[in-house]
């Protein structure tokens, strides 16, 4: 099953099942979810897509042109926010304050405009829709600012994911203001070698390019399937395929692009 990530259709592997999963119940009870994972593992193309946030954020930065109809939106109550490094409290509540109020605007502006009778229908007129904000690389920031997000919290009644690398999940676990209220952890993991291999033919066989199995095998191990180095090969591959027209993926190109990026082949390809 797939879904559109910024145009590019979206895997849902076990690991996003797990965070989708964990998100809905951390929305519903407006709890604090932690999440690590390695850089490339997925966790924050997790996060995007169940935001929905390649259209909300367009939406949220492009001012509707006056007397123009909104764009109609289903099931929108997550945002995304990616932490700065040296935040600020400040800085941090600024930020939060800014999305949620522009995202319910949104939100309100949409429903008002499809579904009158929904809003109608309420006994009492709803004007906050945001149920949960995702901060990504929640690692940069300080207790303090972890403390504030959790008092964010606690008086908006409003869930928080905190997106962060192995080792954020021991530091905040130290900081009882926070670790006490930690409803759930969980550790995004890297995808299972058939997952990475549907990832990378989304593009191939739509193209109608072959892959030979030893190229897909030389990819999961010089990767330790992680997914962003993979999709880095796969488009290094598709520059060299682009100059000399070639139609087969082989051992011998996924070699040559790894080089090229750095990354450490198999002895057993190199020979």
């Amino acid at each position: 099953m797939t879904n559109k990530d910024q145009g590019n259709k979206f895997v849902q592997t076990r690991q996003h099942l797990r965070f989708v999963e964990a998100a809905n119940s951390c929305r519903a009870n407006r709890s604090l979810y932690i999440c690590t994972g390695r850089p490339g593992v997925g966790k924050e193309a997790s996060a995007r897509v169940y935001a929905q946030w390649p259209t909300i954020k367009r939406l949220l930065d492009t001012p509707r042109p006056p007397h123009s109809a909104p764009a109609k939106l289903q099931n929108c109550h997550t945002a995304y926010w990616d932490a700065e490094i040296n935040c600020t409290i400040k800085k941090l509540f600024s930020s939060l304050n800014q999305l949620r109020n522009k995202f319910d605007h949104l939100v309100h502006d949409s429903l008002n405009w499809h579904e009158p009778e929904r809003l109608r229908q309420s006994q009492t007129p709803r004007t906050e829709f945001l149920e949960l904000i995702i901060i990504n690389h929640a690692h940069r920031l300080s207790f303090l600012c972890l403390d504030a997000i959790n008092d964010f919290r606690q008086n908006n009644k409003i869930g928080f994911i905190l997106l962060g690398v192995p080792g954020f999940d021991r530091r905040v676990k130290m900081y009882d203001p926070v670790g006490n209220d930690v409803a759930l952890y969980h550790e995004y993991v890297a995808p299972r070698p058939e997952e990475l291999k549907q990832i990378l033919d989304l593009k191939w066989t739509s193209e109608g390019v072959t892959i030979e199995e030893a190229a897909i095998t030389i990819i999961e191990e010089v990767t330790s399937l992680n997914i962003q180095k993979a999709l880095n090969i796969q488009t290094e591959i598709e520059r060299v395929r682009g100059i000399n027209s070639i139609s087969i993926i082989s051992p011998e190109l996924v070699t040559a692009a790894s080089t090229s990026l750095l990354l450490d082949t198999p002895a057993r390809s190199k020979k």
